[in-house]
């Protein structure tokens, strides 16, 4: 007797550890929370700039500034620290990544790339209308992964990877015994009203159904499928299938909000949650006012100054409460937050007359503007924070993408990374020590614009049509080195390169040349050529664009490697 009752007890302490196990899985499997900021620049966010100094900051730009808006170059400086306590904190405690670069210049075709984990450029999408005109394809958004792991799903806030529903312009001329094939542009021309109505009726920030976050991976949506969603009065904002109205409130605010709404719904019922939040800041235009709370803690003379990061200090202060949030319900140390950028600042003074961008350090100390593939269009701020996982602080030089994002979270999740995508996860790098890279390189393809900041007054044009006019554009980076072609320049449109300007191969250090004022192509010839067929073996079968000028596209593919000789030094 006494044998059985030891057996059986054995077999209660085997069971009952057997539970305790699963349940220790289950617990290690973490809530996520991926942040989004829109055009965050990269000298913006304050945790990268120790050593910035007045000095760093583009001497144009700085130029600019002292001309058309005059604020304090200092209080610039000091303000990037001073809006980000909460983030700063937890950046600190987590994984920084210092090399970190979207998969475009522009926003859709980033968040597409975000999304799918693939190189949107696969898909013939280079330009945010490629995007617009088609967009997610069904299936590759990487939150299936995750809802196929039973996590239960959310997106908040900026969509902008699918095309708008265009049934609703059909349904609204038909309404008016108009023809239902009338453009945009001509319903705007011609029946101004209707396009307030389109407006009023979500129009603007609606999307398909075939592409819709609830057919693509989400259990919940409340958000906008377009590159802006107003601070106050938004129309465009759609909650699940339905038209949210007129949205109440400061939207940093809101989609906070609906953030921990979802979260803690999920945790009521037993679920692990991912979220992605998607914010609107600190996207143009900001000259909407902050609300007092967030707009009090800045004291320049400037008001554009102390607003556009009171927008950020929004932001920081909502990260805030979803903290508080998970502290209070036992989550917080095992939930997963990443946090990165679509792409850099949009930084620059007034110009059209009705937009300011968004002010200095912009992308400092790298040079360039959302648009352009110089390093401060593509480099982004970007860290993670997993107390049961990181538990110091630390900093990363490897070489990431933020296509790398949700591969990292599929296997946080433990879910298997698909073999067909670029993104790779990044888990390696803080459960483990490894020596292996991440990427041995990364490349981008598209337009180089000068339309989103201040490198638009060095041209002819304005803001409204210099893109009609901005040439194509490739860089790779591999190990320290940018390799940047630019097409050709036509004459009359650019100040510097006036009379015009053939197609141009250039290099740059990443680190010792931030301002890429220095073309190494003659002083490492054996790079230069490696890293130039290097690109056009990875592009070799990226097809044409959706919409975007296939004469553009077709100077990128015909100038290669092999007619671009006279591009390229001969002297070893």
């Amino acid at each position: 007797m006494l044998q059985l009752v030891t057996r059986i007890r054995c077999w209660w302490s085997l069971l009952l550890l057997i539970l305790l196990s699963c349940r220790s899985i289950e617990t290690e499997r973490p809530n996520m929370l991926f942040v989004v900021m829109d055009d965050l620049g990269y000298g913006q966010f304050g945790i990268y700039n120790d050593h910035l100094t007045i000095r760093d900051f583009d001497p144009y730009f700085t130029y600019l500034v002292d001309s058309l808006q005059g604020y304090s170059l200092e209080k610039a400086l000091e303000f990037t620290k001073r809006a980000i306590p909460t983030m700063s904190q937890l950046a600190k405690e987590g994984l920084i990544f210092s090399r970190a670069f979207t998969s475009s210049n522009v926003c859709a075709p980033s968040r597409l790339g975000m999304a799918t984990g693939i190189l949107q450029n696969r898909w013939g999408i280079y330009t945010n209308r490629d995007c617009e005109n088609s967009g997610l394809r069904p299936g590759s958004h990487l939150a299936e992964r995750l809802q196929g792991l039973d996590y239960k799903t959310a997106h908040i806030g900026k969509w902008h990877i699918g095309k708008k529903d265009n049934q609703m312009v059909r349904k609204l001329m038909s309404q008016h015994d108009l023809d239902p094939d009338l453009t945009l542009a001509q319903i705007r021309a011609t029946y101004p009203q209707l396009i307030r109505d389109l407006e009023n009726q979500g129009y603007f920030g609606s999307v398909v159904r075939e592409q819709h976050p609830l057919q693509n991976g989400f259990d919940y949506y409340y958000g906008y499928n377009y590159w802006a969603s107003q601070y106050y009065n938004a129309t465009n904002v759609w909650q699940d299938y339905v038209h949210a109205g007129k949205q109440q409130g400061y939207n940093t605010d809101v989609f906070t909000e609906q953030a921990i709404d979802f979260m803690e719904q999920q945790l009521d019922d037993k679920h692990t949650f991912f979220v992605q939040l998607h914010y609107h800041a600190v996207h143009d235009s900001v000259e909407p006012k902050a609300p007092d709370k967030y707009l009090d803690h800045f004291d320049a003379e400037s008001h554009e100054l102390n607003n556009f990061y009171a927008h950020i200090f929004g932001v920081d202060s909502n990260i805030g409460r979803i903290i508080d949030f998970l502290k209070s319900r036992g989550e917080y140390e095992n939930t997963l937050i990443i946090f990165t950028s679509d792409n850099g600042a949009m930084c620059g003074g007034v110009y059209d007359g009705h937009k300011s961008g968004s002010p200095l350090p912009g992308n400092a100390p790298y040079a360039g503007q959302k648009g352009t593939y110089f390093q401060g269009g593509i480099r982004v701020p970007m860290f993670m924070h997993w107390p049961v996982e990181i538990r110091e602080g630390a900093w990363s030089d490897a070489l990431v993408s933020t296509m790398d994002i949700l591969p990292t979270a599929i296997e946080a999740a433990g879910g298997v990374v698909p073999e067909n995508i670029d993104g790779k996860s990044l888990f390696s790098l803080y459960t483990e020590e490894s020596s292996e890279p991440i990427h041995d390189h990364l490349v981008w393809s598209g337009a180089h614009s000068y339309r989103w900041g201040f490198l638009v007054t060095r041209t002819t044009k304005t803001h409204a049509n210099e893109f009609g006019f901005a040439p194509p554009s490739w860089a790779i980076i591999r190990k320290d080195y940018l390799l940047r072609f630019t097409g050709s320049l036509p004459p009359g449109i650019y100040l510097d390169h006036i009379s015009g300007r053939g197609p141009a191969l250039i290099m740059h250090h990443l680190e010792k040349d931030p301002a890429e004022r220095t073309d190494l192509s003659e002083q490492y010839p054996k790079d230069f050529y490696e890293m130039a067929q290097l690109y056009y073996e990875t592009a070799s079968d990226f097809p044409p664009p959706v919409t975007w000028d296939k004469e553009k596209w077709r100077e990128m593919i015909d100038v290669n490697v092999l007619h671009a000789e006279s591009l390229i030094p001969k002297n070893e």
